[in-house]
């Protein structure tokens, strides 16, 4: 790449192909430095100092020395004698040009320092010399005078005597050409990181969508809300910490009495959570088919053969998680439940204190022979079980300990499974810290509501008939 290439990518803040690659320090802090992937960007420290090395400048530094007319000799000999000092540079020698006052109202000046010696007009030249410096180019200008002292008041331009020039001068160019060199360096180096960072940020908004869109097919693929048949009702809510959430729960109508509800819990958060929650939903068996009949599971089965299964597939990481699975026989109000060392519901029934409905049973995916145990409670007009993951319990935590129970007490004596949910949210987001929860939030009513007015709803619905003619 020429000189001229490099500077245009550096003023358009462009870098060549080979900047693509980034250090990896820059993505994996305390990592070894060999490979990385951030989509297609390859991670490499070699490839980081190619770039350097493309974009660095290979010059010492840049001298035009600008002469008056009345000071031609004087210019060429400080020329010849600059050119001579600065063979002693430990840095290399810089690249001295000339060129003549005139000639600077036709051309651009690109250097690092500009020398002019003028006598007859000295502050006139000086200004044409600015003026004729290229705006892209941050150039120190050094104005060699014998004229009245008024010129030494310039702020713009560093003021020397004829005699001082040939003693003093290249010391001064030395100075400011090693600043300038390392000034290049930092600029070379915040280009590069300025694209590094441009670069990790479009990754990172890639990563993002594709978080958002991962969550939009996981929510829509949840049961937020259900009427079920005799006056049963169920809501949820979901609030997953980083998009995608471990927590997954369903509701499943077996037959015309019998519901299923499943609600999980996997370890972790993020991504790998969320897929291994939906491995643990769609190895969850809610039924056994017996020839041309099929038996439902209890929920202390559902939850052994799930286990049997997690264990099965685990390699060498173990992987766990929680659940609660509940059957619910609509006919009788009967709901059966059994844990895997999920969080215990609560049932909220009016003029009570919220009961926790305590069931032992391990994790799942952790114990080959772990056993599970059912419990069951005949649901009245008006109750309410609640079924919620643990990021429930850590965001109603408090100073004296959990608060749940109190947060369900409180939301007792609602009037429907969406009244619930509401009076639950609205602690939740008044508790201390709603807005950087440290888990996934799930939430899930069933509610036992009037048999009466159902009745009327499907003695309505069944009196319907789309030909029928309203007088």
């Amino acid at each position: 790449m020429s000189r001229s290439s490099q500077a245009e990518f550096l003023r358009a803040g462009a870098l060549p192909r080979a900047s693509r690659f980034v250090p990896l320090d820059f993505v994996r802090c305390g990592r070894p430095p060999q490979c990385a992937r951030v989509k297609n960007v390859v991670v490499q420290e070699a490839a980081m100092a190619q770039a350097r090395s493309m974009l660095a400048n290979p010059e010492n530094g840049r001298v035009t020395v600008i002469s008056a007319s009345e000071c031609l000799p004087q210019s060429v000999a400080l020329r010849s004698s600059l050119e001579r000092a600065c063979l002693a540079f430990p840095e290399g020698a810089p690249t001295i040009a000339h060129m003549s006052l005139n000639a600077c109202t036709k051309a651009s000046i690109r250097a690092d320092v500009v020398v002019l010696v003028a006598e007859a007009t000295p502050l006139a030249a000086l200004d044409l010399v600015l003026a004729a410096i290229d705006p892209a180019v941050s150039a120190e200008v050094v104005l060699i005078s014998d004229a009245n002292a008024n010129v030494r008041s310039r702020r713009d331009a560093l003021v020397m005597k004829q005699d001082d020039a040939t003693t003093a001068l290249p010391g001064i160019l030395r100075g400011i050409l090693r600043a300038t060199h390392a000034r290049r360096g930092m600029e070379t180096e915040l280009a590069l990181v300025t694209r590094v960072l441009g670069t990790v940020r479009e990754e990172l908004d890639a990563r993002e969508e594709e978080i958002q869109m991962a969550a939009m097919v996981q929510r829509d693929f949840l049961p937020l809300h259900r009427d079920l048949e005799r006056g049963f009702q169920i809501a949820t809510l979901f609030r997953p910490l980083c998009g995608v959430s471990g927590d997954v729960f369903n509701i499943k109508t077996l037959d015309e009495s019998t519901v299923s509800i499943f609600i999980a819990d996997a370890v972790g958060h993020g991504v790998p959570a969320a897929l291994l929650g939906m491995a643990v939903a769609r190895s969850v068996e809610l039924v056994e088919r017996e020839g041309a009949q099929q038996r439902i599971l209890g929920p202390a089965e559902t939850l052994d053969r799930l286990n049997q299964n997690l264990v099965q597939h685990q390699r060498t990481t173990t992987r766990f998680a929680t659940a609660v699975a509940a059957l619910l026989d609509v006919s009788t109000r009967t709901l059966r439940l059994a844990s895997a060392g999920h969080p215990p519901c609560f049932l909220m029934r009016a003029g009570e204190m919220p009961r926790s409905l305590e069931m032992p049973g391990g994790l799942l995916g952790v114990f080959p022979d772990e056993e599970y145990i059912e419990a069951s409670v005949v649901l009245e007009e008006g109750d309410a079980v609640v079924f919620y993951s643990d990021g429930v319990e850590q965001a109603l935590y408090t100073p004296d300990g959990p608060g749940h129970p109190q947060a369900f007490a409180a939301a007792s004596g609602a009037s429907s499974a969406d009244e619930v949910i509401e009076r639950l949210a609205a602690q939740l987001d008044a508790h201390a810290g709603s807005l950087h929860p440290e888990d996934d939030v799930t939430l899930l009513v069933l509610y036992a509501g009037s048999k009466k007015q159902v009745d009327r709803r499907a003695r309505a619905r069944d009196n319907y008939s789309p030909n029928r003619r309203v007088a």
